[in-house]
């Protein structure tokens, strides 16, 4: 065996213990307003998510989506840093700078929701479908 294919060998092993452990690894984040949690696996696997119940009721409801995706990416934001200097060292590189994860700005209620252009025809706008009906959305011009 050549030095070249131990040395590969060696770089497999440790990409396979890196990847366990990176498997073990867990990362919370909440979204900006405190109401959801995400907890990722150190691969950004998402593994859990809490949704507290005041998201349910109010004004929050309609925001609830927003609160999902910014505590997923928030969760995987930490697991990304956490993970990069060991993946960069096993291939000899120095990490890039990368921001600090950290929770956004809560959203500022307003009187008036946020004007918004309209839609292209061949997509949907999924601002104003209810996720949680079990109702069939009205048909409109032979689309939903």
């Amino acid at each position: 065996m050549t030095a070249r294919h131990r040395d590969l060998r060696q770089m497999q092993q440790q990409a396979g213990e890196l990847d366990a452990r990176l498997a073990a690894t867990r990362h919370s984040a909440r979204s900006g307003d405190q109401l959801v949690t995400a907890i990722v696996t150190g691969q950004e696997k998402l593994l859990d998510l809490r949704i507290d119940d005041r998201a349910l009721h109010g004004a929050h409801i309609r925001t609830l989506g927003l609160s999902i995706v910014e505590a997923v990416r928030n969760a995987r934001t930490a697991a990304r840093a956490s993970s990069l200097p060991h993946v960069n060292a096993l291939f000899g590189k120095r990490p890039p700078s990368l921001p600090v994860p950290g929770p956004a700005a809560p959203p500022v209620p307003s009187a008036a929701p946020a004007r918004r252009d309209p839609a292209p025809e061949d997509e949907e706008n999924f601002a104003e479908l209810d996720f949680l009906t079990d109702e069939e959305p009205e048909a409109e011009g032979g689309r939903w």
